[in-house]
């Protein structure tokens, strides 16, 4: 744009279309989170036609022409309204159809949810199988339950605190 607009006082305020493929490669989630925005300031008449696999970039591009490519078969369908995304989590994000995960969790802890769901259903265990569903409920119920840390960190104090409580009442 200096060298195009080598006579403008302002060459970053003149129109420009952008192409950037895979914009999210490489960078921190904290800068693709503020990327399009930035880039928007700087260039203020610019177009920007990006491509990204990130879910924190088509968060912070929510104010844009938002536009998922799907793959079918040997074609690709343009969805130029996909699902709303507004106010949702990243990891809701990523299993909406933008993304199409199906789950966010490692598949090795989906087998388990999963494997707990089967045992809860059971009218009757075996011992083997109310040891391994207390196994089963001891990890699944160290998942961390909040977003942040500091949430994290309060529902571990909470637990703390249940355990404690459970502790006393036996010993009553």
């Amino acid at each position: 744009m200096l060298s195009y607009y080598e006579k403008s006082e302002t060459p970053f305020d003149e129109p420009a279309i952008l192409i950037l493929d895979e914009i999210d490669l490489h960078m921190h989630p904290t800068w693709q989170r503020e990327i399009i925005e930035n880039l928007s300031q700087i260039f203020s008449k610019t177009q920007f036609i990006v491509t990204a696999h990130s879910p924190l970039i088509a968060q912070a591009a929510l104010s844009s022409n938002l536009v998922l490519l799907k793959r079918t078969g040997d074609h690709v369908k343009v969805e130029n309204t996909p699902d709303v995304i507004r106010s949702w989590r990243i990891d809701q994000v990523l299993t909406s159809d933008l993304f199409g995960l199906k789950e966010s969790r490692t598949r090795e802890m989906e087998k388990k949810i999963q494997r707990r769901r089967t045992l809860l259903k059971k009218e009757i265990l075996t011992d083997k199988q109310k040891t391994e569903l207390e196994k089963l409920n001891a990890e699944i119920d160290a998942m961390p339950i909040g977003e942040t840390k500091s949430e994290i960190d309060a529902m571990d104090i909470l637990k703390d605190f249940a355990k404690k409580l459970e502790a006393a009442k036996k010993r009553k």
